[in-house]
């Protein structure tokens, strides 16, 4: 289940200074802002398990609520690589709430779990965090952020015009969602001219790796030489396309209701994404991780899991000089509000993204698309400080068009790293993409014809007319279409930014020359200096 933390009713531990045996003053708990999580899931790192300390916090929620706290497997330890680097993140431990057996108790919370942990064991507070919801960076109608996920917002009475109206300035701005109105720069089908650039770019010996982890990549004409692969990165081809996880969203009809023909809302998300990087880097090779609905919503620890099996891949590809399995960029069209806001850069997610820049990778992500200036992580973190040995994360705001003027819909802030095109954009969409709208005005061939073209037809002279329409809104069979988002400014920049590390040479893999590349891409790219 999917709650919505409010900080106006959420209960919180009480804010103690309590002194610790080794002197550290731990800090109090952050002002919260809103999120959304999973009401039956905790996430633990750290030496919590270890140290045999989780029976104690299992023991504390059967007593007080009649919850069951279950660990989801066990998270392999990270093995030792003969690496200079030094990682701070390591993969957490996935825990699932539920009512006990013979128990009448309340449905499981998570916000609640941790609170009542944090205050009995004060010691743990920062080892336990809830599985935010991340959803796509996509303006896909009237509103924004929260209008992609389904319309989770409108079905619960408008929640977040009734909590100070923190959202009253970008849910319900008409002028900001203008941009998900098809013909506005919404998604609709365009007619392209040009042939798969990667049919005439350059070959290379090692072509630099962008992975985009979303609703993988489907059906099109650009992408003949796709194949599917499990999660588990084995050696990648050494050209091509790939994706790997299953199901891959994309490859269907992008239908999410049979009896009413409506599309998803993010249908063809991830090959918009695909298609845009091969635009801007035709030499780059694609690796899609199917790990998103085409509803536009991800659970975090989903993407915990694929961001560790990735830094896992890439540790071991430097340390045997596996140039084939070397990923260059990392690019993310997904976010979520912390309920720390700014104040979570301890949190999982960013400890393990600050690993993969530490290893060589360039990761962007998408600022939003809110109109707001809270930040929206995984993008905000890109205002840590940053370091001489890691590349730092890059987060992306989206331009009008005319690449001047920025979206009126983007995030903004300090936090925000760049700003490139992402409002009307083209690229690719699944050519099987069909759901129920229609022609707004259609006439069959046939009934076009005069009488005696009618005659003439049925005695076999001319040819059978095509039928006539104006356009049709949700069927992408051209392959094409012009969508808006934060989501897709950030793989321009990951194309740029591939294009850049080619012109530096792609063929050393060992960490230094990956750090070496990647800080003079970002040098020449964005104007970023490596301290």
């Amino acid at each position: 289940m999917i709650r919505v933390l409010d900080p106006a009713t959420a209960v919180q531990r009480p804010v103690r200074a309590r002194r610790w045996e080794d002197g550290d003053r731990r800090r109090a708990p952050a002002q919260l802002r809103p999120t959304v999580y999973v009401a039956e899931k905790l996430l633990v790192r750290g030496d919590q398990t270890d140290q045999g300390l989780e029976p104690k916090v299992a023991t504390l929620l059967a007593e007080r609520f009649g919850w069951t706290l279950s660990p989801v497997g066990k998270p392999e330890p990270r093995r030792e690589y003969r690496l200079d680097v030094k990682l701070e993140s390591r993969r957490p431990q996935v825990l699932t709430l539920s009512v006990a057996e013979g128990r009448l108790a309340a449905p499981p919370d998570a916000w609640l779990a941790l609170q009542h942990i944090a205050d009995e064991f004060p010691e743990l507070a920062g080892e336990f965090e809830l599985v935010h919801v991340l959803a796509a960076t996509t303006l896909t109608g009237i509103g924004g952020y929260w209008s992609g996920i389904g319309g989770y917002w409108s079905g619960i009475g408008g929640y977040w015009s009734g909590i100070g109206g923190y959202w009253s300035g970008i849910g319900t701005s008409s002028t900001p969602g203008e941009y998900g109105v098809p013909g506005l720069g919404g998604r609709s089908p365009v007619a392209l001219v040009v042939a798969d650039p990667a049919l005439t770019a350059p070959k290379v010996a090692r072509p630099p790796v962008v992975v985009m982890p979303d609703t993988g990549i489907g059906v099109h004409p650009w992408f003949r030489d796709l194949s599917a692969q499990p999660l588990a990165f084995p050696p990648p081809p050494a050209s091509g396309v790939e994706v790997k996880g299953s199901p891959v969203a994309d490859v269907d009809d992008g239908v999410t209701d049979y009896l009413t023909g409506d599309i998803q809302r993010l249908a063809g998300h991830g090959t918009f994404i695909a298609g845009i990087v091969r635009q801007a880097c035709p030499s780059a090779r694609l690796e899609a991780h199917a790990v998103m609905a085409s509803s536009g919503v991800m659970e975090e620890d989903v993407l915990l899991d694929d961001l560790h099996d990735l830094l896992e891949r890439q540790l071991g590809a430097l340390e045997s000089g596996d140039a084939a399995a070397v990923v260059d960029v990392l690019t993310l069209s997904v976010g979520y509000y912390h309920e720390e806001g700014a104040d979570a850069d301890d949190a999982s997610i960013a400890q393990v993204l600050r690993d993969l820049g530490r290893a060589g990778v360039l990761v962007v992500a998408g600022a939003g698309n809110d109109a707001t200036t809270e930040p929206m992580l995984p993008a905000g973190f890109a205002a840590g400080p940053a370091e001489a040995s890691a590349l730092p994360l890059v987060s992306v705001g989206s331009l009008n068009p005319n690449g001047a003027s920025v979206s009126l819909f983007s995030n903004a802030g300090e936090w925000v790293t760049t700003y490139r095109t992402g409002a009307a954009i083209v690229s690719t969409l699944p050519v099987n993409m069909n759901a129920g709208v229609q022609s707004s005005s259609r006439v069959d061939g046939d009934a076009s014809l005069t009488p005696a073209q009618r005659r003439a037809l049925h005695a076999g002279v001319g040819q059978p007319p095509r039928d006539r329409s104006t356009i049709d809104r949700d069927d992408y069979s051209g392959g094409f279409g012009v969508w808006s988002g934060t989501s897709f400014a950030t793989p321009v920049l990951a194309g740029e930014l591939a294009r850049a590390l080619l012109e530096k040479g792609t063929d050393a893999v060992d960490l230094s020359s990956m750090l070496d590349r990647g800080w003079a891409a970002l040098s020449s790219v964005l104007g970023l200096d490596r301290p």
